[in-house]
């Protein structure tokens, strides 16, 4: 049997198509991520024309039969250079530019991920962050871990603006519930787009000192990828209303720890909560631990009990559509990165 594969080259964004042969009755899946029994027997059952290997190394004659890696993890390129038939990669996360390795990069594998399902997760988990930093209640956290007594005022999140960093799909499931809460939203995103009725204003990358200045909000909301870090420098900070909070949930590198702590110590902004870090675990020794106005979470913002749920039918599909020769779903651009 012979499959159609869409190929677009590593130094330009020009699609070719190609042919191999493979025979679907040998078609071998790896699957490296910690897939729960139930997801897995599920997965099998659907698709019994698959072999599927599940443990987490494989030896030389197995790697060698490898068509598919569904990944949580990258692979050293070392391994990847083992898998000759290796034609697909399917991750569990919704960001993929870890996996855009040199060896990657230079082959035509194709790499989708799980988009879209994280949203509703990510934008619910920051609207309780805005909340938390807006009605004060650190503040109150504090003092009743102290025993004191200490009323002070909660903010206003109605009416408030919020202005989100990259509009794509947890920025718009985002912006679709703050307008919801009667906040008015702005957005940037990196090509142009139609405005969605839920946002204020949108604009490209060069709206982004007219959004932090008037945000009372601002979320980072943009894939980790070599152009968003070092996105807020000083400069930026300093746009922002001293009365304002930031919400860092993706781009782990967008601000340096050093600019942060001296953005929250002398007042250039009001507080922030950061769920994305350039350190995982960030160390004990972190002078971020003990600032007042600042709420860390350890990378959960995307996280669900119902992760595997979500994420497993999307690779599901694409397989199906990858045995019958069709366009895969979720398609990273590797020249972009995601």
């Amino acid at each position: 049997m012979y499959r159609w594969l869409d190929y677009t080259m590593p130094s330009s964004r020009t699609a070719c198509v190609i042919v191999r042969p493979v025979m679907a009755e040998t078609l071998t899946v790896w699957i490296t991520a910690g897939v729960p029994q139930k997801q897995f027997d599920e997965l099998r059952a659907a698709l019994p024309a698959c072999e599927f290997l599940t443990a987490p190394e494989l030896d030389a004659e197995a790697l060698a039969r490898v068509d598919v890696l569904y990944a949580e993890d990258p692979i050293p390129d070392e391994m990847m250079a083992r898998m000759p038939r290796l034609e697909w990669v399917q991750v569990t996360r919704g960001g993929v530019y870890e996996f855009l390795t040199p060896f990657v990069k230079a082959s035509p594998l194709q790499i989708t991920s799980s988009t879209g399902v994280h949203g509703p997760a990510f934008s619910d988990f920051c609207i309780a962050l805005l909340f938390a930093l807006g009605k004060k209640l650190p503040h109150f956290w504090r003092a009743q871990h102290e025993g004191r007594w200490d009323p002070v005022t909660p903010g206003v999140i109605s009416g408030k603006t919020l202005g989100i960093l990259g509009l794509g799909t947890t920025g718009s499931e985002l912006a679709r519930k703050a307008n919801c809460l009667g906040l008015r939203v702005l957005a940037t995103k990196r090509t142009p787009s139609p405005k969605p009725d839920y946002v204020d204003h949108l604009g490209l990358p060069d709206y982004m000192p007219q959004l932090l200045a008037e945000s009372d909000f601002v979320v980072l909301a943009m894939p980790s990828i070599p152009s968003t870090v070092g996105l807020l420098g000083e400069r930026e900070l300093r746009l922002m209303k001293p009365t304002a909070y930031l919400i860092n949930l993706t781009t782990g590198k967008a601000i340096t720890e050093e600019l942060l702590v001296r953005a929250l110590k002398e007042g250039w902004i009001a507080g922030a909560a950061i769920d994305a870090l350039p350190l995982r675990p960030l160390p004990m020794e972190s002078e971020l631990w003990k600032l007042p106005n600042l709420i860390i979470t350890p990378r959960v913002a995307g996280q669900t009990p119902h992760k595997w749920e979500l994420i497993v039918p999307i690779f599901q599909d694409n397989l199906q559509r990858f045995i019958d020769g069709r366009p895969l779903h979720n398609l990273a651009n590797k020249d972009l990165g995601y």
